[in-house]
């Protein structure tokens, strides 16, 4: 097999997939499978959106590609002021890449030019929290928590005065530090704080959080007033916020990025995912006015793009992918379906004895088990067997080897389909206790 590596474990026994409608992907042999994590949290229209189809087609009938250097086009220009006004907050700008990681690392590096042009090069650290992913490079590694991923890294490349320092996460079931909801005083920011401060703040450019941790975590929603006492904490060390929001953002939570929630503004915002839908690769940013003033007069400019960075194609189909968020679905929609999942999810399953949290905002939500994690290779090929595709965190529980279930179905769900999910769902509990 010459597909995708020449390692035994990249031609395991999965389904193969020939075509997909809505929530639905179909097997070879007819089969259905209910998407219930969007892929991995990106397919957020469904599968072969029609109007997603025939926009990809009008693009690339019209302009499917321009070099940003030799010349302008209207769709990335369109797509970074549409974003800007959706964000209704502090960003004036915003640029395009292809992937999460890439985005990860330009949010990064504009962190440092933005401390540097203020000639405090001094700055030069980003840190993150524990249970979390910002990518899969090796910069992005390091500032990230994702366990399997960093130790299957060739020998130690990553920079230890970073990686190995994380920040307390907000886990509110598993809290690490022991408290419950009731005597909780947001000690994991006070602990968060106290490593910046140990390791000097004056070094430190960035922190990065998911604003409700996903693959790695599961669901992992904050204490109320978590993010403004951060936000806080960091501001007065002089400390960009970077919001990571490539699973949260564009409607995923019911708002069209996750901070609103708690009406706190970061200083860069990451998306990526589902603001292509499954339909193209592309990610972005969106910079604050403070930021982009500081780096508007500087020459040369800040080199963080790639060939295909706002390319007409792929910006052009994220600019139908909004319009069909917002014409077709609409925010509201999502936080009724929203709060129907969570009840179908804590009322159907509630007689299964090792679910232990059932969590979640918007359209995504998790369910944390006693399960050993190892488990996921069970349930897994068994949710294959009920029609449904399941998928597993990676550093969820007390001592990060829970079995959690990310779920995180197109926002187009109906909410009989929500009831069938739930159903199968089920289903692969009682086939595996």
């Amino acid at each position: 097999m010459s597909y995708m590596y020449p390692f035994k474990d990249y031609a395991p026994e999965l389904p193969k997939v020939i075509s997909g409608k809505g929530i639905w992907l179909f097997d070879e042999n007819g089969k259905g499978y209910i998407d219930s994590s969007s892929g991995p949290m990106t397919v957020n229209l469904g599968h072969c959106h029609p109007t997603i189809i025939e926009s990809i087609k009008n693009q690339a009938e019209r302009l499917h590609f321009a070099y940003r250097f030799h010349f302008r086009s209207n769709e990335p220009e369109a797509l970074a002021v549409r974003l800007v006004q959706l964000s209704d907050d502090n960003k004036q700008y915003a640029f395009f890449l292809n992937g999460g990681s890439e985005a990860s690392e330009a949010a990064y590096r504009i962190a440092l030019d933005y401390f540097r042009y203020q000639g405090q090069e001094g700055k030069v650290y980003a840190l993150g929290r524990e249970i979390t992913n910002h990518g899969n490079t090796i910069q992005s590694l390091s500032y990230g928590d994702d366990r399997a991923r960093r130790n299957n890294l060739l020998g130690n490349p990553l920079d230890p005065a970073t990686s190995t320092v994380k920040l307390t996460p907000c886990y509110c079931f598993q809290c690490p530090l022991n408290k419950s909801p009731e005597s909780c005083q947001l000690e994991c920011v006070t602990e968060s704080l106290n490593t910046i401060d140990k390791f000097g703040p004056e070094r430190i450019a960035c922190v990065f959080i998911e604003p409700i941790t996903a693959s790695s975590g599961g669901a992992l929603v904050p204490h109320q007033k978590y993010m403004q006492t951060l936000k806080d904490g960091l501001r007065e060390r002089n400390i960009l916020l970077i919001a990571d929001e490539i699973v949260t953002g564009l409607g995923r939570t019911g708002e069209w990025f996750n901070m609103k929630t708690w009406d706190v503004e970061s200083d860069i915002t990451i998306i990526g995912k589902g603001l292509g839908a499954g339909f193209t690769p592309i990610s972005g940013l969106l910079v604050s006015e403070e930021i982009g003033k500081v780096l508007a007069p500087q020459s040369p400019p800040h080199f963080i793009g790639h060939t295909y960075s706002g390319n007409p194609l792929s910006t052009g189909i994220a600019l139908s992918v909004l319009d069909v968020l917002t014409h077709e679905i609409g925010l509201n929609t999502i936080k009724k379906k929203g709060k129907y999942f969570g009840l179908l999810l804590k009322e159907m399953l509630s007689d299964i004895p090792c679910i232990v949290d059932i969590r979640g905002q918007g359209l995504l939500w998790a369910i944390e088990t006693t399960l050993h994690q190892s488990m996921s290779t069970k349930f897994i090929p068994t949710g294959h067997k009920h029609g449904i595709n399941l998928y597993a965190c990676r550093s969820s529980g007390k001592t990060k080897d829970s079995l959690t279930l990310l779920l995180t179905p197109p926002l187009i769900i109906t909410q009989n389909e929500l009831h069938e999910l739930v159903s199968r769902i089920k289903k692969v509990f009682r086939d595996n206790l």
